[in-house]
């Protein structure tokens, strides 16, 4: 790994406007061809289905543009290139960032927000895109933090520091609270410089801290409301959850960022993120949580996988799984 690069990366992900700017400058173009195109012609950022009795919809908060060997820290680039080649990616890979809003007839739920002003120009777009299913903030009045990485907890506050979802009561893994809110909390582990793991902590410290009065702290397996469950996750960030979803007999794991791409992570669970806080057991979990949700068949919801993020999983006979994603409904 290169760190200067790295750093460049993560300042990227964390400072919200100041992305298109860093960005070296075949990244910016390929950005904002994307952008220029989403405002001409685009599809839906939203797609539709049932969990049992709940009503279940997974909303696009935009996209991340990332180099792949990222995600592969530990792997051999000649075998990184190989995989690349054979799932017909490129060196720099597109990471859907895909938020699940649940109905459940007695709550709404959003499964973490977004990276909101943090994240523009190519991702915080999940308010617009609530509005394209006639759903506002105020509307929300449960939302569960899988963890506390800007991508998925930046949409808490405004540019202004002002709650996006005023009526919301969040949820969150007490270990996962209480790392980031330690006044000594330290990143020295995971292989970047000091500045962006500061970036790191400023980030979860602003976003915590301003919902601390209106927190409630999870322990694994705890269920946080009827029909949702706290898994433990850990290793990507040290108090990471999945969380299981139930409803009628049926099933759906989110699995926050256990895995992150379908094709680098999930056909070699072993090669390792960069931005794992604990590399070793965020492999650990990776490969009990996806052979048990092959084994038993569950629905998943991959946050950073393609969108719509939902599908099944099968083992490759070259190692590894596979990622089957769910036929399109048109009709639900």
């Amino acid at each position: 790994m290169n760190p200067k690069f790295s750093r460049r990366l993560f300042l990227q992900l964390a400072t919200g406007a100041t992305i298109a700017s860093a960005l070296p400058i075949t990244w910016r173009q390929g950005a904002t061809a994307q952008e220029s195109a989403a405002t001409s012609l685009s599809n839906a950022p939203f797609y539709r289905f049932k969990l049992g009795e709940f009503e279940v919809i997974s909303i696009s908060d935009g996209i991340i543009n990332a180099p792949a060997a990222l995600f592969a820290g530990n792997a051999p680039a000649t075998e990184v290139a190989e995989v690349l080649e054979q799932a017909f990616q490129t060196e720099t890979l597109t990471l859907d960032c895909n938020v699940l809003f649940v109905n459940t007839g007695s709550h709404n739920v959003l499964v973490d927000v977004g990276g909101g002003s943090m994240m523009a120009p190519t991702a915080g777009k999940l308010l617009n895109h609530l509005q394209t299913v006639q759903l506002s903030p105020a509307d929300i009045d449960t939302i569960i933090i899988t963890h506390a990485h800007v991508d998925h907890i930046g949409g808490v506050l405004d540019a202004a520091d002002a709650f996006v979802f005023p009526d919301a009561q969040y949820f969150v893994s007490r270990t996962e609270y209480e790392f980031w809110t330690d006044p000594q909390v330290s990143l020295a582990r995971i292989n970047i410089d000091e500045p962006m793991r500061q970036q790191f902590i400023s980030v979860a410290q602003r976003c915590l801290g301003a919902i601390s009065d209106r927190v409630t702290l999870v322990e694994p397996e705890q269920e946080i409301i009827p029909g949702f469950h706290a898994l433990a996750a850990p290793g990507h960030t040290p108090g990471q959850i999945a969380v299981r979803i139930t409803s009628n007999g049926e099933s759906l794991i989110h699995t926050a960022d256990v895995v992150h791409t379908h094709t680098v992570n999930l056909w070699n669970v072993s090669w390792q993120p960069i931005f794992d806080f604990d590399a070793d057991q965020a492999v650990a979990t990776r490969q009990q949580t996806l052979a048990s949700i092959a084994a038993e068949r569950h629905l998943m919801f991959a946050y950073h996988f393609p969108f719509p993020g939902l599908g099944h999983l099968r083992r490759r006979s070259e190692g590894g799984f596979a990622w089957e994603p769910v036929q399109w409904q048109f009709d639900v």
